[in-house]
This record gives C-alpha cells, structure tokens and sequence, in this order.
C-alpha cells in the first residue's frame, strides 16, 4: 500500500494571519494520518476524486481531482512537526463500509456526484498538512487549519484531539 505526504502550501506566515482572525495566540504545524480511497467511474483509470477519513471521524473529507504528483511528497517532512494519528501502520484505518457510508451522504449532499464508485482496492494511508492554532481562555480552544488550503477543518478536530489524548497518554505511561 502507497503512502505519501500531502504538500504544505499554506506557510507559517500565512496560517499565522489566518489564525488571528480565529484569536489563536500561539499556533504550530502538525500532520494527520488520514486514509484515501478513490472514486471514479465505471470504466475509468484515473480516479475522479478521493474520500479521505479515518475511524472516529462522523464525515469525510471530499477531495476533488486526482492526487497528482504535485499533491505528494513522498519523503517524511522534515523538522519536528507534530505527527498524529499514525502511531501504528494501521492506526485508524476504516472499514470499507466506512466508506461506503460517507459516500452515500456525499451523494446525498451533492446528486451529481451519482456516477462516481468507492474503489477499496486504491485504499492508501497519506499525511495530510495541518496548522493547530490555540486561543487561551476560561478554556484552551483548538483551531484546525488545513496546510493545503488553509481552510477551517472542524470535522478534523475530533481526530486530532483523540490523536492528542493517546500522544499524551502514550507520554504518561
């Protein structure tokens, strides 16, 4: 099974802007384990566009197009940016009903899309490029920032904080 990491094209500088219009104070890079499969056409090679998700997560994340090689980066990033969710090779890993059933809502939400089929065969692990921001309160708020488009994730927050308790936990024992 491939695995690769998605490109950061949001900088620090840039998610920095972004996160103060959220009133994080204090921001960092991290990385999501996420899992893809591909959606394509009855007879098509080239996937039309990519379901991305992982156990927990209520809905996934639609991506549009194919992940092309511009998308990858197959090299582990470097720097110590936080990693999570990817304790184990299968860490997080649904089930191919999973994805069946995020998909019959994606349709649901959006009929054109009929056409296009889950392919569990393409199913791969990928990285995907993210900004935590933190605004300090009566309670620490977490903001989730997409590294690709720097978008506000908040289906992810789910994930990334069950990835936090467990790095924590995992740090306590």
């Amino acid at each position: 099974m491939a695995e690769g990491h998605l490109r950061r094209r949001i900088d620090g500088e840039a998610a920095s802007r972004r996160l103060r219009r959220y009133a994080a104070a204090r921001f960092e890079p991290a990385w999501l384990a996420l899992w893809a499969v591909a959606l394509t056409a009855r007879e098509a090679q080239t996937p039309d566009a990519w379901l991305l998700g992982r156990s927990g997560l209520s809905r996934a994340l639609l991506w549009p197009g194919p992940l092309g090689h511009d998308a990858w980066e197959y090299d582990a990033p470097a720097g110590v940016e936080t990693r999570l969710g990817g304790e184990t090779r299968e860490a997080g890993r649904p089930s191919p009903e999973a994805f069946a059933r995020w998909w019959l809502w994606e349709r649901l939400a959006k009929p054109r899309l009929w056409s296009l089929r889950v392919q569990p065969a393409t199913l791969q692990r990928l990285w995907l490029p993210l900004w935590l921001g933190y605004h300090q309160g009566r309670q620490t708020r977490l903001i989730v920032l997409s590294g690709v488009s720097g978008e506000a994730l908040g289906a992810l927050k789910p994930a990334v904080l069950a990835a936090l308790r467990a790095e924590a936990r995992a740090g306590a024992d």
